[in-house]
């Protein structure tokens, strides 16, 4: 960019002198040649401008191409679309949070119902009992376990009952 403004000074600078030149009157018998110089000299005064304006606009497209580049590289607006994603994902995460939290209070709620049918309370609720032997060691399951003149303890829903065994079957 410098040369082409230095070698634009120095043309101006040579048709000045042309024209100069040309006004002398030992220059009278050249003044077609002179002519055809300064021609030449404003026809590359010419071609040399269009050249240096071809050369700013190649430039400065080029300039708006790496500032273009840079906006996409800008710390501020990446922070802004990382914001923005976090924000949404925030969002998202608390969503699938409260869904799988009340999925997971569904199943326990399940899970506590059915163990609740098989706790040993509910079994005596629904009018079952549960027959011990007289130290209360071990729950009776067989007939055969006990004889005529054992006393057993027996567990109700609500009390117990301490019995003697008559006969067994």
């Amino acid at each position: 960019m410098q040369f082409v403004a230095g070698a634009h000074g120095r043309v101006q600078r040579l048709s000045r002198r042309v024209h100069i030149a040309s006004g002398r009157p030992a220059m009278a018998g050249y003044p077609g040649r002179l002519a055809m110089k300064g021609r030449q000299v404003s026809e590359l005064s010419h071609a040399l401008a269009q050249s240096a304006g071809l050369a700013v606009s190649s430039r400065a497209r080029r300039l708006q191409t790496v500032r273009r580049q840079l906006d996409t590289l800008d710390l501020g607006r990446r922070l802004g679309a990382i914001r923005t994603r976090l924000v949404s994902a925030r969002g998202r995460l608390a969503g699938a949070v409260a869904q799988r939290r009340h999925q997971s209070d569904v199943a326990l709620r399940n899970c506590a119902s059915r163990l609740e049918t098989l706790s040993p309370l509910a079994v005596l609720a629904r009018g079952y009992a549960v027959c011990w032997t007289e130290d209360r060691t071990r729950a009776l399951r067989d007939a055969s376990d006990v004889s005529a003149g054992d006393t057993v303890h027996v567990t109700l829903s609500r009390g117990e009952i301490e019995a003697k065994v008559s006969k067994t079957k």
